[in-house]
């Protein structure tokens, strides 16, 4: 795909009108030093390093975040911020997660009701912590359903079949809770198998990670590879292919560049800690030069 592709298509985008519905997730990162095992416990030791908290805006705010750079008008539906956090314990020296301290705080979720027909896009990100109950929708949105350590098994795509929807994301481990079948590597006859079990969409993106991407539409698969870069975190870079897909989609561009324009996207998300920044047309642009 060309730069002038590109650039018509962040041209394009400032025409859009997107809702985006889902979790606000904060995350926090907080540095520390891993001090051994304590003598009276099975329980491990760790130093404070008095770094300042990082906090993060995640979840469906992310996903908000990279549209509100590229789209004329974005309407965001969400829990009260500050209700849903997640806390994670990170060495100082490399960066690996020790341990994770959830806090989530139903109590004052707010009631929503979206009509479809008011915009180009309704982007539906569930993060599986109950705002979907709280949720009126009409068909023709867009939806992905995480899976993580507090939903694993339970927030599957089949809650939202009586919806008719115009697309779906999914990563390559959604994909194999949604059939009850492990897939390591997606052929073509699984992506049809998970098409057509409980999703009733019109098409279906599934990430495949090192493997890049694949879209069908029911009748045919279209593959796309990863773009090579050096890795920071690949945490969020779901959101943002979903992000950019429903974008490129909305716009009806040819397949091909739907999965370029998202995987880019992504590529581009992986360079930072979790949602550290967020993609601009300027960063995308610049990021899409290295491979041309």
């Amino acid at each position: 795909m060309s730069l002038s592709l590109l650039h018509n298509f962040i041209k394009s985008c400032k025409q859009l009108k997107i809702a985006v519905v889902g979790e606000t997730i904060v995350d926090e990162f907080i540095q520390v030093v891993y001090e051994g095992q304590s003598m009276k416990s099975f329980c491990p030791v760790f130093r404070d390093t008095l770094s300042p908290v990082i906090r993060q805006e995640g979840g469906a705010m992310a996903i908000y975040n990279h549209i509100k750079n590229f789209t004329g008008h974005v309407d965001f539906f969400s829990n009260p911020k500050d209700t849903i956090i997640k806390t994670r314990f990170i060495d100082a020296h490399d960066g690996k997660k020790h341990i994770e301290w959830n806090k989530f705080d139903t109590r004052n979720y707010p009631d929503i009701s979206i009509d479809c027909a008011k915009y180009d896009a309704v982007i539906l990100a569930d993060f599986g912590h109950g705002l979907s109950e709280h949720i009126q929708i009409n068909d023709g949105f867009y939806l992905m359903c995480q899976t993580n350590s507090n939903n694993f098994g339970f927030n599957r795509l089949s809650k939202w079949k009586s919806f008719a929807k115009k697309g779906v994301c999914v990563d390559l481990r959604e994909a194999s809770l949604q059939i009850n079948k492990r897939i390591d590597t997606c052929t073509d006859e699984d992506a049809f198998q998970i098409f057509n079990y409980e999703l009733n969409t019109a098409g279906l993106y599934i990430t495949l990670g090192a493997s890049g991407s694949l879209y069908t539409d029911g009748e045919k698969v279209y593959r796309y590879p990863c773009f090579k870069t050096n890795i920071v975190d690949t945490i969020g870079a779901g959101d943002t292919f979903f992000a950019f897909s429903v974008l490129a989609d909305a716009l009806n561009l040819p397949v091909e560049q739907r999965l370029y324009i998202a995987s880019l996207a992504a590529s581009l998300s992986t360079t930072w800690l979790c949602n550290e920044f967020s993609v601009t047309p300027q960063s995308l642009l610049e990021h899409a030069n290295q491979y041309l």
